[in-house]
């Protein structure tokens, strides 16, 4: 009874298997020879489509939003990067420009120095102190590299000041528009000669007590006169820029601007004196000991005259 059973299930299952294989032979020949089984596949897919695509959508925006994530880090990683080429582009701009331009400034100074007949030497310069009182610069040569006190200092445009102080290896100089320091010069149009004395500002000097004919006025230039000893003849100093005479006043003032330029400078030409000039005066150094300075002429004439009235 139960073998029958199993029999009539297995037959049932071979007749459909071979239903099933007849219908697939006739299918494949059907759709070989009309294609109507694409068309119906093509049908079945286009209204499944909307399905396949919505399952796929947070796979495909979860891939969006890495892949622009991954964009994002990417760009800001090359923008920090050309930020920091430009950065390091603009500094060696910077270097070059500032190199540029102290070459320049090393240009004039040499034509400048062409144009003193004496010898010079180059300094650079360590400090500026320009407080009203007091208006001095230090240099990096000293006693050891020849410094004199008194030898004229000046820039590619023209005479900055004078060696007030000279120790070892390094040297004071005071500059024109120190409110204590004073220059004869010359007008170069009229060759009137006067004295410039320095103001406390920082580019200008004032001449003083002129007669009120004489004969200067706005733009006339200032040149070292020479007298004294002490400066060159014919070195530029300033340019006039104001003549005031006052009908009060007994005599006419006029103000004069610097021709030199310390803003910016790095280095200075020291005029030395012709050979022969006298020995340095030096100034001891902090924690160093006094340097003798030698016996000047008038000393040596004294010291000889006070032997020859021992010997009588």
């Amino acid at each position: 009874m139960g073998d029958s059973g199993f029999g009539t299930d297995l037959s049932g299952r071979i007749t459909r298997l071979m239903v099933y294989i007849v219908l697939c032979l006739v299918l494949m020949t059907l759709d070989f020879r009309g294609r109507w089984v694409e068309q119906v596949r093509d049908r079945a897919e286009f209204a499944v489509e909307p399905f396949w695509l919505a399952a796929e959508a947070p796979a495909k925006l979860g891939r969006w939003l890495h892949d622009r994530w991954r964009d994002r880090n990417e760009l800001l990683a090359e923008r920090e990067r050309l930020s920091r080429e430009l950065d390091e582009s603009r500094a060696a701009l910077l270097l070059l420009d500032d190199l540029r331009q102290e070459n320049q400034r090393l240009r004039e100074l040499l034509d400048a120095s062409l144009a003193v007949e004496r010898d010079y030497q180059t300094v650079e310069l360590r400090q500026l102190d320009l407080n009203p009182y007091s208006h001095r610069l230090l240099v990096d040569r000293g006693a050891s590299e020849g410094l004199r006190v008194g030898q004229p200092v000046m820039d590619a445009n023209g005479l900055v000041g004078q060696v007030d102080r000279v120790l070892t290896h390094g040297g004071s100089v005071i500059l024109l528009s120190d409110p204590d320091h004073a220059l004869p010069v010359e007008i170069e149009r009229s060759r009137l000669r006067t004295i410039a004395y320095g103001t406390g500002n920082n580019d200008e000097l004032r001449l003083s007590d002129l007669p009120m004919n004489a004969d200067v006025q706005v733009g006339d230039v200032l040149l070292t006169s020479g007298l004294g000893g002490r400066f060159p003849p014919g070195l530029p100093v300033a340019d006039v820029i104001e003549v005031s005479r006052s009908s009060g006043e007994a005599f006419a003032t006029a103000t004069a601007r610097m021709r030199a330029q310390l803003a910016g400078a790095r280095h200075l030409l020291i005029v030395t004196e012709p050979p022969g000039g006298d020995a340095p005066e030096v100034e001891p150094e902090s924690g160093s000991a006094d340097v003798p300075r030698p016996e000047t002429e008038a000393n040596s004439e004294t010291a000889a005259g006070a032997d020859e009235g021992e010997a009588s």
